[in-house]
């Protein structure tokens, strides 16, 4: 019997039971695919990393980001889960390079945050989808909704819908039905509203035929990025509050400097360890 050691880490957190939790398979190159998405579905987490050698030379360490359903090309609070480990066991610069499906994506450690840089711009799309029906999947009233919904993809496609208030977005109610019935939302959306240098924010997506809010989420932050990059809105810096409306706060750094770059951070905290065996 093979045994595997990972460490449960909560990312984008304020305190112990706060944040975004993920497992981290350190030492995982002796998995596959189909045993890695057995893993992930055993957690049951939003999703689990697994470290292995890399293909790319200039790159530290090669991420798998799995959900219970499918393997992620990039995942924001995985990738910095897995980056907190790496600093944690290995002597690495404050600057190096981890290797995802999606690309290279530089990590940075600064003032006991873990931020990754996004720099392969901004995919924008409109979607065949109206303010009215946004208004009913989310449970809110037309002039809840700020501007026309978009898809943004700086590493992974999300639905992003701007609203009008901080509390339109405490009180959206998303109808599972129509959620899940919409194939304009391709899975996954995220509401939010910024008020200067901070964001509420809520991302919701589906999940085993369900819709799961998830408590915080960086690959939107960097979606958001990419929206305000777009819409001639950087440079940025502002900190994303989300998950408090499901009692895991967490805060996110977002920032974009004046060549594009999009940098998303947060703290990780240690909160497990363990040995997992496969036969």
């Amino acid at each position: 019997m093979k045994s595997y050691f990972y460490s449960l880490i909560n990312v984008f957190a304020q305190s112990h039971f706060g944040g975004n939790p993920v497992a981290v398979f350190y030492e995982a190159d002796g998995l596959d695919d189909s045993q890695m998405q057995l893993i992930a579905r055993q957690f049951n987490l939003s999703e689990v990393v697994f470290i292995q050698s890399p293909t790319y030379l200039q790159a530290v360490k090669k991420l798998k980001i799995f959900t219970p359903d499918y393997e992620m090309p990039f995942a924001g609070h995985p990738t910095i889960g897995a980056a907190f480990v790496l600093y944690s066991q290995l002597n690495l610069p404050d600057e190096y390079l981890l290797e995802t499906k999606a690309g290279l994506v530089e990590i940075q450690y600064q003032n006991n945050e873990v931020i990754f840089a996004l720099k392969n711009g901004a995919k924008l799309e409109s979607p065949p989808l109206s303010r009215a029906e946004c208004a009913d999947i989310l449970g809110l009233e037309i002039s809840d909704i700020a501007c026309e919904p978009c898809y943004v993809n700086t590493g992974v496609e999300q639905l992003l819908i701007e609203l009008s208030s901080p509390q339109a977005v405490e009180n959206c109610k998303i109808n599972a039905n129509l959620f899940i019935g919409n194939r304009a939302i391709k899975d996954s959306l995220y509401i939010w509203h910024r008020m200067g240098d901070k964001v509420k924010a809520r991302l919701f997506f589906t999940a085993q035929g369900a819709v799961v809010e998830d408590p915080g989420t960086g690959s939107a932050a960097a979606n958001l990025g990419g929206w305000h990059i777009a819409k001639g809105l950087t440079p940025l810096n502002v900190t994303i509050s989300q998950g408090d409306e499901i009692d895991r706060p967490n805060r996110l750094s977002l920032s974009v400097d004046e060549k594009h770059t999009i940098f998303v951070g947060g703290k990780a905290i240690l909160v497990g360890k363990g040995e997992f065996y496969l036969p």
